[in-house]
């Protein structure tokens, strides 16, 4: 039982509730303890202060809603192919003046109305997809496309842990011969094949296959393997501020993780091409695992280059590897 306290908000009460919530609190008071001193760990002080100021903002000039959107010309465009550039252009301008391209090829697009009615939805022409997320599809096709000098026509590729299909989406449009989706959740499943639908993708360039990732196993050649693996999710807590505040208690997904990344480089055969992905700001989801999986000796870095992905080159360490920090990344 609700009872209504007061009017409507207008936009000088709301600016300074906004301001009073940054004079009382801190960024760092919404995030688990365990969490921040983890991240102080892995980044340092300074870099985890930038951290919670950006998933956690603190005042309006913060807030700009805005959702990214992957076409089907995407993935060409990161590759510098003009192909669909037109179309693209086009799309960007039909999706309104607060709409801008992304330099990996996503659109950038300010919150208005039901994304159901912008412009090209019911063509299939795009899809929701936040921009850090299309890198380690983006990742995955550059390395295949100069491996094979620029033909993936030949090649199958698998994406692990699929759904919602944001990346199978880009595998497929990508133009691989063939693209398998692995997703263990049936519910899951269902979804990622509704999304596929309605993109009006070839039914026979993919498979969607309902099954743990860790007991699949191909039954043709694989020229290439995605495994966004299950992981705590802090790096979406400005969209799920939820996960700021989960136990620290990561043990089951640690395990999952290191099983799925090992049947994943068994698997796949020499001279294949594998990325491994989290979207977790914990080291030991993500560098730590890649450094015990190549310690094994199954598997060796392929380090990822500046200009590889458009606009991200400041993302990738030392070791090739590329760690996307926000607040850090322009």
């Amino acid at each position: 039982v609700l009872r209504k306290l007061s009017g409507t908000v207008d936009d000088t009460d709301e600016l300074y509730a906004l301001k009073l919530l940054g004079e009382k609190t801190s960024p760092r008071d919404n995030i688990a303890p365990w969490l921040l001193e983890s991240w102080e760990r892995d980044w340092g002080i300074e870099t985890t202060n930038l951290i919670c100021d950006e998933i956690m903002p603190r005042d309006e000039r913060s807030i700009t809603p805005h959702i990214d959107l992957t076409t089907k010309y995407s993935v060409g465009i990161s590759l510098g192919l003009d192909e669909g550039m037109d179309k693209f252009n086009r799309l960007v301008e039909q999706l309104g003046d607060d709409s801008m391209m992304l330099p990996q090829g996503s659109i950038r697009v300010g919150v208005n109305g039901d994304v159901r009615s912008w412009a090209d939805f019911d063509e299939g022409t795009w899809w929701v997809q936040d921009c850090a997320a299309t890198l380690p599809g983006i990742v995955l096709t550059r390395a295949l496309h100069d491996k094979h000098s620029g033909d993936l026509s030949n090649l199958r590729v698998v994406d692990m842990c699929a759904a919602p299909g944001g990346k199978t989406s880009q595998l497929l449009s990508a133009g691989f011969e063939h693209v398998t989706a692995i997703e263990a959740n049936s519910r899951r499943c269902h979804r990622l094949k509704k999304n596929l639908d309605r993109l009006r993708f070839d039914k026979d360039k993919y498979d969607v296959v309902v099954k743990e990732g860790q007991k699949w196993s191909p039954t043709t050649t694989v020229d290439g393997i995605l495994v966004d693996v299950p992981c705590s999710a802090t790096g979406t807590g400005s969209r799920r501020p939820d996960v700021l505040r989960r136990e620290s208690d990561i043990s089951e997904l640690l395990d999952i993780q290191e099983l799925l990344a090992n049947h994943c480089a068994e698997i796949l055969p020499a001279g294949g091409i594998m990325v491994y992905a989290t979207c977790s700001l914990l080291k030991e989801e993500s560098e730590d695992q890649v450094k015990k999986l190549v310690e094994k000796g199954l598997v060796e870095t392929l380090p990822i280059q500046p200009g590889e992905v458009p606009g991200f080159q400041d993302a990738i360490d030392e070791n090739g590897w590329m760690r996307v920090i926000p607040g850090v990344l322009d």
